[in-house]
């Protein structure tokens, strides 16, 4: 398909947005890149692949999470609060995943609101309902304090440890059905 204006990637992508009370989930545009490529070079970005120092790894990255929702027709949601991008929550399953993943990543300066759990459970909801994924999973990297904090916010359990990409991490099981939600 060929897009019809240049650099829309929602033109290739399904165009899904979820809301919250507060919040807004959609999936990527290459607006959107500037937000994602500066918390990719921040140190906020060390437990997902980061930092990454070159814009184009940065690039790369980004587009091949667009090419995530091309391929599975899921993938990691950018998170809005009004029309500020508050950061990226979603389902990923990468090779090397064991099975899909419930992800979240918060943007400089927006933690401590509830953004995270607020889109993590829309986008739990959305998963199940939509691709009858789940009960989820997330890797946590055991010094990861407040993403492990989220995951027992949103009812997930620590089920075992194990590594990813050859590095540890805490494996945390959601809850299924109406616990979910």
């Amino acid at each position: 398909m060929a897009p019809s204006r240049a650099g829309d990637l929602r033109l290739m992508l399904p165009d899904i947005h979820l809301t919250t009370e507060r919040l807004t989930l959609r999936t990527p545009i290459e607006s959107d890149f500037p937000a994602v490529s500066a918390f990719m070079a921040s140190p906020r970005s060390c437990f997902v692949g980061g930092p990454m120092e070159g814009e184009f790894d940065r690039w790369r990255s980004f587009l091949g999470a667009a090419g995530h929702w091309a391929l599975k027709g899921y993938g990691m949601f950018v998170v809005l609060h009004g029309d500020r991008r508050v950061g990226r929550v979603g389902i990923i399953n990468h090779l090397g995943w064991d099975e899909p993943e419930l992800g979240w990543q918060v943007f400089e300066g927006c933690e401590g609101q509830g953004y995270a759990t607020e889109a993590a459970i829309a986008a739990r909801r959305w998963a199940s309902e939509a691709h009858g994924l789940g009960p989820l999973i997330s890797y946590i990297a055991p010094a990861n304090d407040r993403s492990r904090a989220v995951a027992i916010r949103l009812g997930a359990r620590h089920e075992r440890d194990g590594t990813l990409l050859d590095f540890p991490v805490q494996v945390w099981r959601h809850p299924a059905g109406e616990a979910a939600a």
